[in-house]
């Protein structure tokens, strides 16, 4: 054999060799991403666990469900213990009388990035009786840290 085949043949090799790593390197890639599906299943789901939380006063749960620091209705707050307060003062002294729990009326997502999603929250609240008081709606902006969907900011609406 010649040494021009050697060197063509090692050259094809390694060609061969590169475009193997970089396909699969692409593919590791495209199969890591989520789907637009999957990401408003897993946002969905977030967000129902939060409601229940809130409909409970479970003022530590509601806390794990964002990212610090975290705005919100327009104030930061850098940590769970601040939060807690919070929503502690909210729940106990600002939501309706005769609150008991909450039912989700529609959820409308708004995908910016794979690691970015703002979604709208449509819900009532309701008594013990399945009395109807209140109707509102929230933005939450949601964001994908170390793998996990929290919310960094939430809006109530009306």
């Amino acid at each position: 054999m010649s040494r021009g085949n050697v060197k063509f043949k090692m050259i094809f090799k390694m060609k061969n060799l590169l475009l193997c790593f970089i396909l699969l390197g692409l593919a590791r890639t495209s199969f890591a991403q989520e789907t637009e599906e999957q990401i408003k299943k897993t946002i969905s789901y977030e967000w129902l666990t939060y409601s229940k939380a809130f409909e409970l006063k479970d003022y530590n749960k509601i806390a794990e469900f964002f990212h610090y620091p975290v705005i919100l209705s327009g104030k930061s707050y850098s940590n769970k213990k601040t939060v807690m307060e919070s929503y502690k003062e909210t729940r106990e002294k600002k939501v309706q009388p005769g609150y008991k729990y909450s039912l989700s009326d529609e959820i409308k997502f708004i995908k910016v990035s794979n690691e970015l999603v703002i979604a709208e929250f449509y819900y009532s609240r309701y008594n013990e009786k399945y009395e109807k008081l209140f109707s509102g709606s929230s933005l939450g902006t949601y964001k994908k840290l170390d793998g996990k969907w929290k919310m960094s900011e939430y809006q109530t609406l009306k």
